[in-house]
């Protein structure tokens, strides 16, 4: 039975009221993921792409409660046609005209706009009858607000704020006109393109500042016949190389919102992609511990996924580099554990574990992926290294040049 106004009036959302609300906060839960992931690969600075990394995952952690709420809810699908004009909105916050510009859309805008919806919904909720979804969107509010406190910090470095500040205007009137996030006023698609508007597409490399050098780092024979102490700043700058994994599975997260991908799929690759960036920054932290800066990265193996389809990347990343690299990661923590290194052990010892589960994963959404495909895994890695003979035509194809 439909409430009638007077129920209305005393509070609580209803079933078909509240479905409407989540579903529209995961389609920009979901945007913020996809977007974020593209501008990984642009961001210049590690510091922000780590931190970014962080804020992805919340995201995809959302996305997950909203959808197993929906999925509880009379009318509760997930999938809706939202109007045309949130869509053209939302779709344009990522053609910004440079990363901070970026940040500001994203965060001085869609992010606050989505914590305000958050709240407002919190607001109307009933205790009793909203209990579950009040708990779960009061989980949700503290982590957006955290990262609205962190990119207020990370916008007074931006080096030309007018720029910025224009975005971030221009699209605040465009949210305005179609009557935000619940698009009230929406009359038809159409949502001017604001000023500075540069269609994005994704590099073919991974942009950093003048800090970082696109250079070898030593090969692993040379670094197991140094002094403890020389081989301890050289394994560190392998962890803080994994950026490269980190930009292979942002790729791939950014293309699969194209491929339809589940959202099963892009949960579990969100995990795996959040887990490359602590693994990076398990490197710039002990480095710096080290007295040493993070001052290079081997962009080979990234370079080298950003010609193979989606399906190939993933084997890449999970069947072909890691399961490569797995042999040296108990020798080198039993290492640690020899030389009384608690510190470094104990960043190797997460590694080591999360690298045995992106394995896993990797080998059951391949199962999953080619279910309906004439092909085995073995047959997708043998295509995946003849991609990579083609790619490398000049040499003997080893797997790893550090």
């Amino acid at each position: 039975m439909e409430m009638s106004e007077a129920d209305r009036s005393a509070g609580g959302l209803g079933v078909f009221e509240l479905t409407d609300k989540l579903r529209r906060a995961a389609y920009l839960e979901n945007q913020l993921i996809r977007q974020s992931c593209g501008w990984f690969l642009r961001i210049k600075k590690y510091e922000l792409r780590h931190r970014i990394g962080y804020h992805i995952w919340t995201h995809a952690e959302h996305v997950k409660w909203i959808n197993e709420r929906l999925g509880f809810l009379r009318g509760g699908k997930s999938s809706v046609s939202l109007e045309p004009a949130l869509i053209r909105f939302v779709e344009m916050v990522i053609n910004a005209p440079n990363e901070y510009a970026f940040l500001r859309g994203t965060y001085l805008v869609l992010k606050k706009s989505l914590l305000r919806f958050y709240q407002e919904t919190a607001r109307d909720c009933d205790p009793a009858a909203n209990a579950y979804d009040l708990r779960m969107i009061n989980r949700i509010i503290p982590e957006i607000e955290e990262q609205m406190l962190w990119v207020d910090q990370i916008l007074a470095e931006d080096p030309n704020p007018d720029v910025s500040i224009q975005w971030e205007s221009s699209l605040s009137v465009a949210l305005n006109s179609i009557g935000g996030i619940e698009a009230t006023a929406a009359r038809n698609d159409f949502v001017e393109e604001p000023a500075g508007y540069q269609r994005f597409s994704p590099p073919d490399h991974l942009l950093f500042d003048e800090r970082i050098s696109d250079k070898p780092l030593m090969p692993h024979d040379e670094k197991t016949s140094l002094p403890y102490e020389d081989a301890l700043v050289e394994q560190f700058r392998i962890f803080f190389n994994e950026i490269y994994a980190a930009g292979i599975l942002a790729s791939i997260l950014y293309d699969a919102f194209d491929h339809d991908m589940s959202a099963e799929f892009i949960h579990d690759f969100t995990r795996h992609f959040w887990d490359e960036c602590r693994h990076s920054e398990f490197g710039a932290v002990r480095l710096k511990e080290l007295g040493q800066e993070p001052d290079r990265v081997n962009q080979k193996l990234f370079r080298n996924s950003q010609s193979m389809p989606l399906l190939h990347k993933v084997c890449y990343l999970t069947l072909v580099l890691e399961p490569h690299y797995m042999p040296r990661k108990k020798p080198r923590f039993r290492e640690y554990e020899t030389a009384g290194d608690a510190r470094s052990q104990l960043f190797a010892d997460h590694d080591w574990s999360d690298e045995i589960n992106h394995v896993r994963l990797g080998k059951d959404w391949l199962d999953k992926l080619l279910s309906d495909d004439a092909r085995s895994i073995e047959q997708l890695k043998d295509e995946t290294r003849a991609i990579l003979a083609r790619l490398n035509p000049d040499e003997n194809l080893t797997l790893s040049p550090f």
